[in-house]
């Protein structure tokens, strides 16, 4: 398996999620991703607004960005959906072997909340 940053986005800690409101209108998050197995997995918090806009529309658009959230590369079109709390540990093990003591020590802040995370699994576009 591989444990590395999204390969077609290119280097990078963060990824900018683009998700959108039942309006249209776009809505981008700064986030964390590991691309394992062909698709990119991320955790957020499962009261985040994107994970009821993803479960509204899946068709999301994901680029590489920068600490800021300022994008570094191209959008690139994607279909996300949300995990069950199985896939909650294992992602957050990807995401440590993929970003090493830094996500780690993000983790220890978040401890006892890990119930309270889901993971979403993004398909980018051929």
């Amino acid at each position: 398996m591989e444990h590395k940053p999204p390969a077609r986005l290119g280097p990078g800690r963060y990824v900018a999620l683009t998700t959108y409101e039942t309006d249209g209108s776009p809505v981008t998050a700064r986030v964390w991703a590991t691309k394992v197995g062909g698709l990119e997995y991320v955790v957020v918090d499962s009261h985040a607004g994107k994970v009821r806009r993803i479960l509204n529309n899946p068709l999301v658009n994901v680029a590489r960005c920068n600490h800021d959230g300022s994008t570094a590369s191209d959008a690139v079109p994607a279909r996300a959906r949300i995990l069950g709390p199985e896939f909650t540990r294992v992602t957050i093990n990807w995401l440590q072997l993929s970003y090493g003591w830094l996500f780690r020590s993000l983790m220890k802040v978040e401890r006892g909340k890990i119930e309270k995370k889901v993971v979403i699994a993004i398909k980018l576009s051929s």
